[in-house]
């Protein structure tokens, strides 16, 4: 769906060393991250074109911390009895800051979330407002968790939201593929990064 640029915002979700790098937490508590590096290579190509056609920049990244974490959510993930080396993005630490390819621009914002969703707790929903963004394109991971609560909750708030399909990460390729399923033409588009990029080029090209 074609939206106008300035409407526009990518939002990066959780592109850290913790759960994209060989040697972050999600590797050492088993997931297959070097699978990940086509995808993190698409994201980075989409990020790329983003910048090119001056569409928004929104970073989301996870915290967790002693000040955040839920005895649930512990108890839920097996990590009531872990080792504090395979805590995910603990503040401060190497694993927390951002992998590589996705450093940000002194112009783009950076939102902490410390939940699933990037809306809950957070100001995503206020700085969207505030430079008036009606379409989001969401990537990062997981697709079955992070990218599907962001992807609802954003819809819930009435904006447009896509999601490039070859933009998202997960360790499942089941998970993967029924999270799009249940997103696509419910709460998202579930398109191709070329054609998020084609309509950003376009919306450029109409602008000048």
């Amino acid at each position: 769906m074609d939206r106008c640029n300035e409407k526009t915002a990518l939002i990066l979700v959780d592109l850290q060393n913790d759960f994209c790098h060989p040697d972050g937490t999600a590797a050492k508590r088993g997931k297959n991250v070097s699978a990940f590096k086509s995808k993190l290579e698409n994201i980075k190509h989409l990020l790329e074109t983003a910048r090119e056609t001056n569409i928004s920049v929104i970073h989301v990244i996870s915290e967790h911390s002693v000040w955040t974490e839920s005895p649930s959510g512990k108890e839920r993930f097996g990590r009531r009895n872990q080792s504090i080396h395979l805590s995910y993005c603990e503040p401060g630490s190497w694993g927390a800051e951002f992998y590589h390819y996705f450093t940000p621009k002194p112009d783009e914002k950076v939102v902490s979330k410390h939940r699933y969703s990037a809306f809950l707790h957070t100001e995503l929903e206020l700085i969207l407002q505030r430079v008036g963004i009606e379409h989001i394109v969401i990537t990062g991971g997981y697709t079955n968790v992070c990218i599907d609560t962001t992807a609802r909750d954003a819809y819930m708030r009435n904006l447009f939201v896509s999601v490039p399909y070859d933009c998202v990460i997960s360790d499942s390729k089941k998970l993967h593929n029924a999270a799009l399923e249940l997103l696509n033409g419910t709460f998202a588009d579930v398109i191709h990064s070329s054609d998020v990029k084609r309509q950003w080029k376009s919306g450029k090209e109409n602008t000048k």
